[in-house]
């Protein structure tokens, strides 16, 4: 095929469909008017000889055709970004830059408001959005450049991904300041009798590590409630005698707005946390400050 004879602006269109799945948010996202978009697509249709998109009742559909088409034209309009942006220095106070951040309960609390305060501290227009890792293919986000960022307690795996460790996070129990049966410790079996708050994580995941290890110890704790967030953890604490174990760097921040305290876990519980992100980002020089920057957060922390 003669590229000469080709609108490469098509490429952009086709990319936008496959990431919003539907023309009037895609038309809007890379500023057309939706007239223009359906135009565009339909000259894009001639050239990939397929239909590429069917219309749903939501949006629309990619075929076989498109879905074979969406990783390399991705991965050729990165690196014409790349290629343009590669000695473009980056200035934190004047750029416009938007990232999409995967940060879950930990990062959201413990990252997130010290990012925030540096941005307003130097009146930086950039924008940072957040996102739910409940529902999302990450993988795929994170290749559409719908996500920059991703912090986990697991690495992603795959050709084009990178991770890096960030640390490990230890946890500790919380419960109310007034527990009638909590003191200054627990011991494996009063650990284990309380009723407990759980936190489900995204993915199936099996056993946690804390129950592997009350195993060893010939106990197991009851499950009196599970949550998707530990967001939803202190007021039910404040007001019950139930007991959640987290992160202790979540723990001190809810112990400071709740009538809470932290008390040791009577078992090991270390995880690691790493930050992951897709390879057509690694030189890109705000992707790499933001990064390192929430690393060496971390690191501080």
């Amino acid at each position: 095929m003669n590229l000469r004879a080709v609108d490469l602006n098509l490429l952009t269109v086709f990319d936008a469909v496959i990431t919003e799945g539907n023309i009037s948010r895609a038309a809007h996202k890379i500023g057309m008017s939706q007239p223009a978009m359906s135009l565009a697509i339909s000259r894009f249709r001639h050239i990939a000889r397929d239909e590429l998109f069917e219309s749903t009742g939501r949006g629309v559909k990619p075929t076989p055709r498109a879905l074979q088409l969406a990783i390399p034209v991705r991965r050729a309009l990165d690196l014409v970004s790349q290629a343009l942006e590669q000695n473009i220095e980056f200035d934190l106070s004047q750029s416009e830059r938007t990232f999409n951040l995967v940060l879950a309960d930990y990062g959201e609390l413990v990252l997130l408001p010290r990012l925030m305060e540096l941005l307003d501290q130097l009146s930086s227009p950039i924008r940072i959005n957040t996102l739910a890792a409940a529902g999302l293919d990450i993988k795929k986000e994170m290749l559409y450049g719908n996500v920059d960022l991703y912090a986990w307690i697991e690495p992603v795996d795959g050709e084009g991904f990178i991770s890096r460790q960030m640390g490990t996070v230890s946890e500790v129990c919380l419960v109310r300041k007034d527990h009638p049966q909590v003191k200054d410790k627990l011991t494996v079996e009063q650990y284990a009798g309380l009723k407990h708050i759980i936190i489900e994580l995204p993915g199936n995941r099996g056993s946690s590590l804390v129950d592997r290890e009350l195993w060893t110890h010939g106990v197991k704790r009851e499950y009196t409630m599970r949550v998707h967030t530990y967001f939803d953890a202190p007021r039910i604490l404040s007001s019950t005698d139930m007991v959640c174990s987290m992160p202790v760097q979540l723990a001190r921040r809810f112990a400071e707005i709740h009538p809470l305290k932290i008390v040791p876990l009577p078992v090991v519980n270390e995880l690691p946390t790493f930050m992951n992100w897709h390879s057509s980002m690694d030189n890109d020089p705000a992707h790499r400050w933001l990064r390192e920057y929430l690393i060496d957060l971390n690191n501080r922390i």
